[in-house]
């Protein structure tokens, strides 16, 4: 099962619903003022987990104190919701999956590549001199995701046809971009 990893700013009930649609795990940090619904009683995403006690917990070699729950967004169905506090901090993020059967532990794991997903875009964007953010409403959010799918199984398609690894198909295609870039 593909998986795709996404910001507050591009997880949109949209983009869950169209995950869940596609069979592709979505994992994605959420607002805590999201609607949700726990056996048909609505609540903000900060009200669910008010008087839920938190696990200490490791991932990646860093410390977190969460907490979890499945519920039920209208108009996608069953995610799971968790809560994140990393030691040191105050302040709690929230995570959700389209997969509600995946491990706590495990969601943020995943939610964690998105940092190094963060310096690529950064250093592409250095690279290409690009500025800006392209994510700013919901149609371009979900033209977006539909385009990382489709260039996800492009890629896929080519490594197998290769017979070389994903990461070798990606490497290769930047190291021509680049290469037209600068000549």
């Amino acid at each position: 099962m593909r998986k795709f990893v996404g910001d507050g700013f591009v997880t949109t009930k949209e983009i869950l619903r169209r995950s869940k649609e596609k069979k592709v795990v979505y994992i994605g940090r959420i607002k805590k003022n999201w609607i949700v619904e726990v056996f048909g009683k609505k609540f903000r995403i900060e009200e669910l987990f008010e008087k839920e006690k938190l696990c200490k917990r490791t991932v990646e070699g860093k410390e977190f104190y969460l907490a979890s729950k499945v519920v039920n967004v209208p108009k996608v169905g069953r995610v799971k919701i968790v809560k994140c506090i990393m030691k040191d901090k105050k302040d709690p993020y929230y995570l959700v999956s389209t997969d509600w059967k995946k491990k706590p532990e495990n969601i943020i794991k995943e939610y964690l590549k998105r940092i190094w997903i963060e310096e690529k875009h950064r250093r592409d964007k250095s690279v290409l001199n690009l500025e800006g953010n392209y994510l700013r409403s919901e149609k371009s959010n979900n033209g977006f995701i539909l385009l990382m799918a489709l260039l996800s199984n492009c890629i896929e398609y080519l490594s197998h046809k290769l017979g070389v690894t994903f990461y070798d198909v990606v490497n290769l295609c930047s190291v021509e971009i680049i290469r037209h870039l600068i000549t």
